[in-house]
């Protein structure tokens, strides 16, 4: 028994829950299938799927085993890539975690092109922030933006993405425009608190040629970005996020910058993995997709709107 290709084929029934879509998919047919997958049980001496004419599920035994087993098949098309020749096609399964307002607002538009230039290569991508489960959460890589947690990773910058500094127009119409950063002890600032760390961010202005960090507070603070710019669009303070974040609301005029004459810089973004794992071709190229693609959404990120 071919045991690599018995796991395949388990696997892809157990994904799509069905022997005969599993069959087509693998270029099998539906009696091959279910033969391989009879001799895989009878090799392992249990059963993995309970089949009924109807409906098929996993045994205990069978859902402890699809996790086991596709680590393996990965593992070994991993190794695969990594020792094959140039020639070879990127392909399998990446999961990889991304923040989500980054996937929304700038990588979902563009991966078409990159499952179009890659057909072998299946993507799941995990919209969160914080520190990545890799191994909990099967995760082959991650996207991280600012300082990187203290895990035993790999980093690769994949280049800045802009701050910004914006209120609502009534916000700033009600309280004023700060004219100093040490302004914002007067006002009502919008802080975020860190997935990673668990704090406060603090508020980062460049100010005489130097970087600096400046405490802001307020009287709520969010973990996510995305009800951080609803409540600024209400009026309920100041915030400073990563520009794409911010991007459609400044462009519309219901955001609008403040404090632009010390404006921060930029964050670093990384695309970070595990150490110990090798690096098979599907990441590699997914790695290139995401460094062509910042510097073609950094313009648009960065847009300033003097008023």
């Amino acid at each position: 028994m071919d045991q690599i290709r018995a796991m395949k084929v388990f696997l892809r029934v157990a994904e799509r829950g069905s022997l005969t879509a599993a069959s087509l998919d693998l270029g099998l047919s539906r009696g091959g299938a279910s033969a391989m997958l009879t001799e895989l049980e009878r090799y392992l001496g249990v059963q993995l799927i309970e089949r009924t004419t109807r409906s098929l599920r996993l045994t205990e035994d069978g859902q402890y085993y699809l996790d086991k087993a596709r680590a393996i098949t990965e593992a070994v098309e991993n190794l695969e890539d990594e020792v094959g020749s140039a020639e070879r096609q990127p392909r399998g399964r990446l999961r990889v975690q991304i923040p989500a307002g980054l996937t929304t607002l700038a990588l979902a538009s563009a991966l078409p092109g990159f499952l179009a230039a890659y057909p072998q290569v299946d993507l799941e991508i995990l919209s969160r922030d914080g520190v990545p489960d890799f191994v909990g959460a099967q995760i082959d890589a991650a996207v991280l933006i600012g300082a990187l947690p203290a895990i035993d990773i790999v980093a690769r910058p994949l280049g800045r993405i802009p701050l910004m500094t914006v209120a609502a127009p009534h916000y700033l119409a009600t309280h004023g425009s700060p004219a100093s950063a040490a302004d914002l002890a007067q006002h009502q600032c919008i802080p975020i608190i860190s997935s990673i760390s668990g704090r406060v961010v603090p508020w980062r202005f460049r100010i005489e040629g130097e970087v600096t960090t400046v405490p802001v507070h307020g009287r709520v603070a969010f973990e996510t970005a995305a009800a951080a710019v609803v409540a600024a669009k209400r009026g309920a303070g100041i915030i400073q996020l990563a520009s794409y974040l911010v991007y459609h609301e400044v462009r519309a005029g219901t955001l609008v910058p403040v404090l632009d004459a010390v404006r921060p810089g930029s964050n670093e973004m990384f695309l970070v993995h595990p150490r110990h794992r090798l690096k098979p071709k599907k990441l590699k190229v997914f790695e290139k997709f995401l460094i062509e693609l910042n510097p073609k959404t950094r313009e648009k990120w960065g847009v300033r709107q003097d008023r």
